[in-house]
């Protein structure tokens, strides 16, 4: 099972404070580039301390930045993603005691849904092992970081509750489904899968659980130091346009190994995303550097950056953001966010590329 290293996360949460204010923006001078448009950089990571889990929804020119706390959720908002270092930060919500989701928050996601916002994350009873599953929050307030977030409940399979973490949705045409991370039963523990579920709505599953993705290569099996049962976790969604492939991106091997990545599966064209079987094409995608000093890469998120060209062009970039670490078999250093680029292949699959250094200058997004 995927320990949180609590001791270690609320010793070095860090508030957006000035100690990081040395990371994001570059001090490197702007360029024009062959379009006569000016460049400017910023450098990983974009957050010092240890933020694991790094997820960025995006509405109205706003993006908002989450990661896990352990004890709280909270919300990042900026206009420029590459200076998220000094975007305001907001506690939205901290659970109530003695519940089952009062302790190891983790992993929140926020999605736009149906006009309201939710936040998915995941929790446990205090003191009580294996007690790990998935709940919802629901504000109604345009901007997320501000009203009243509701408690909805836990969403699960009522007919398999089993552990369960990194919940995210998936949405094909007018239908969403619920994916996450999660074992097959406890007798069989700490081996992780993905499942899929439709949704009745935002907070409650329509049918059972499908499993539609399994550890079984060894780039999804690394503990630290050797192959053990195998995790795949971190699942979400990645389709480049309403008419391109479908992916589900997830994170492979235990988060402490040097060898956590990513992976993806597709579903086939005119697939049904509740069949396993539709889930094709499984591969590596994104894995650790030596060369850069990259270890670890993993439970990454996805968002956008768009302008207009002199000619009333909208040009968009895809970006990713992701956790790593920069130090060989330490895999108790503070996870730190960055981010890069993502461009796509001829054939419509994404291209993740090589794992980026830190303190290296990097085009910013365009529209930062």
């Amino acid at each position: 099972m995927r320990k949180r290293l609590f001791t270690l996360l609320v010793a070095c949460i860090p508030m957006l404070t000035q100690a990081g204010q040395k990371n994001g923006a570059s001090d490197a001078p702007a360029k024009i580039d062959s379009s006569g448009n000016k460049v400017s950089y910023f450098k990983n990571p974009v957050i010092d301390g240890d933020h694991p889990d790094p997820f960025v929804a995006q509405k109205d020119g706003n993006y908002y930045f989450l990661s896990t706390k352990g004890n709280r959720i909270s919300i990042a908002k900026t206009r420029a993603m590459s200076q998220l270092v000094a975007a305001d930060e907001t506690v939205v919500w901290t659970p109530p005691q003695n519940t089952d989701h009062s302790a190891d928050i983790w992993a929140p996601e926020l999605h736009f849904l149906g006009g309201k916002w939710y936040i998915y994350f995941a929790a446990a009873q205090s003191g009580v092992d294996d007690s790990n599953r998935m709940f919802v929050l629901e504000n109604e307030s345009a901007d997320p970081t501000k009203g009243t977030w509701a408690y909805k409940g836990k969403i699960a399979d009522a007919g398999n509750d089993q552990w369960a973490i990194d919940g995210s949705i998936l949405t094909i045409g007018d239908k969403n489904y619920f994916i996450w991370s999660g074992w097959e039963n406890a007798a069989e523990k700490y081996k992780q899968y993905i499942f899929l579920a439709p949704m009745a709505n935002p907070w409650t599953l329509s049918g059972a659980r499908v499993k539609i993705s399994l550890p079984t290569n060894d780039w999804e099996r690394w503990e630290p130091t050797f192959l053990g049962a195998g995790v795949n976790e971190g699942p979400i969604m990645l389709q480049r346009d309403a008419k391109s492939p479908v992916f589900v991106i997830f994170s492979a091997s235990r988060y402490s190994s040097d060898n956590y990545c990513l992976g993806q599966i597709q579903l086939k064209p005119g697939g049904d995303p509740t069949v396993s079987a539709d889930w094709i094409n499984k591969k590596q995608v994104f894995v650790k550097s030596d060369k850069n000093a990259v270890y670890g890469p993993g439970h990454n998120g996805f968002f956008s950056s768009s302008r207009q060209n002199d000619k009333g062009v909208t040009e968009t970039e895809n970006w990713f953001i992701y956790h790593a670490r920069n130090t060989v078999n330490q895999p108790n250093q503070p996870r730190t966010v960055r981010m890069q680029k993502l461009i796509w292949n001829a054939d419509g699959t994404p291209n993740f590329g090589t794992a980026v250094s830190t303190g290296v200058d990097i085009p910013r997004p365009i529209g930062d």
